[in-house]
């Protein structure tokens, strides 16, 4: 708008001094019936130019306007809020990843805001309140970390769209119509695959060829890792394992499931849900008890793991502003369709595996994408 203004002006200006420039025709006092003769340019005194007030005009009109749009623009910076659970560093790693994805795609830093909130997995009572909460503050789009969250931000709210990361497949959950239109005023990105469990047990029996009997600790409560457990007793069959399972909804049953550490052979990580919180807790206890372990990803709670094979929460974050970013220009949520990783990241701590007293094979070590000593 400035711009034109501007422009506009300017025009204006130009024209106005065109016309102080351009040559006059002076006709002489004779009858109109004489000829009439044209006053030689010799002749012709230029008039002087008056002071610039067209410039002077128009630069004010521009400053004036241009404060307003500007204005206007800190009035309407996206503000975006992001909900789950406090179990850190994953939220402040997630939140950094979004952060990090909308400065690639040319957001300034002061640009834009992310309101956080954080919802107990024990208090999601409390979330329609919350949402309630950012609705009442503007938000131009909800970033969910989890999908256990949708239904209460659904119930406050069918209009403001939602982006949620996931580790399940969030159409066999029912939570979206497809992956290609998810529909409504959601879509996702997902961090995981539920046959990646599958995969995992296998990279586990490859590190550890003598294992039999391995650990898995899930909550049912949440559709990711119920998937998840299910494409881990798939894999156990076929690779001869007996699966050992423990639920897990509250600190309690967690800690009664992860005794079944002292008669199994080794632990895999089913990830969502509850123990999310507690996989630093997990990863000590499983080398000090000279257990193997494999999680979903490399994080600030599973560093001391043995290993990891998956997509990293930053990461999967950093995609996701893609989607926030098309929303924010004018997309329904519902048509964008929901993107799934393609990068895996194997995962392989030396350091772990010296003090659980195992020998990576060699073979194994070779197929790592990062090896940590």
């Amino acid at each position: 708008m400035t711009f034109w203004i501007f422009v506009r002006g300017a025009a204006f200006g130009f024209w106005i001094e065109s016309q102080e420039n351009k040559p006059m025709n002076v006709f002489s006092s004779k009858s109109l019936s004489d000829n009439r003769k044209e006053v030689p340019r010799t002749a012709i005194q230029k008039r002087p130019r008056g002071p610039k007030w067209v410039e002077i005009f128009a630069m004010a009109l521009t400053f004036i306007f241009g404060a307003v749009v500007a204005t206007a623009q800190q009035t309407k910076e996206p503000k975006i809020g992001v909900l789950g659970a406090p179990e850190e560093p994953r939220f402040s790693e997630i939140v950094g990843g979004l952060k990090q994805g909308l400065s690639k795609l040319g957001y300034a830093p002061q640009g834009f805001q992310i309101l956080e909130v954080k919802v107990a997995r024990s208090d999601e009572g409390a979330t329609k309140s919350k949402v309630e909460g950012l609705l009442r503050q503007r938000v131009h789009v909800l970033f969910l970390i989890g999908s256990r969250l949708l239904k209460p931000v659904r119930e406050a709210s069918a209009e403001v769209p939602v982006v949620f990361i996931t580790p399940g497949d969030p159409v066999s959950a029912g939570l979206v119509a497809s992956l290609a239109r998810p529909g409504g005023n959601t879509t996702a990105m997902t961090f995981e695959y539920p046959e990646l469990s599958g995969k995992r047990l296998e990279l586990l029996k490859e590190i550890a060829p003598r294992i039999r009997r391995v650990l898995a600790v899930y909550d049912p409560r949440d559709l990711s890792p119920k998937q998840g457990i299910l494409a881990a007793r798939q894999a156990a069959t076929s690779l001869g394992l007996a699966l050992v399972e423990r639920e897990a909804r509250q600190r309690e049953e967690l800690v009664r499931g992860l005794k079944a550490m002292n008669d199994v052979d080794a632990y895999v990580s089913i990830p969502g849900g509850f123990p999310t919180g507690f996989y630093d807790e997990i990863a000590r206890l499983a080398n000090t008890m000279r257990v193997p372990a494999i999680f979903h990803a490399r994080t600030g709670k599973t560093i001391g793991a043995l290993a990891s094979y998956g997509a990293s929460d930053a990461p999967i974050a950093h995609e996701a502003a893609r989607l926030v970013d098309k929303i924010l220009k004018g997309a329904r949520a519902g048509d964008l369709p929901v993107e799934r990783p393609t990068k895996f990241e194997f995962v392989i701590n030396l350091k772990a595996a010296k003090q659980i007293g195992l020998t990576i094979p060699p073979n194994v070590l070779v197929r790592a994408d990062r090896v940590m000593k």
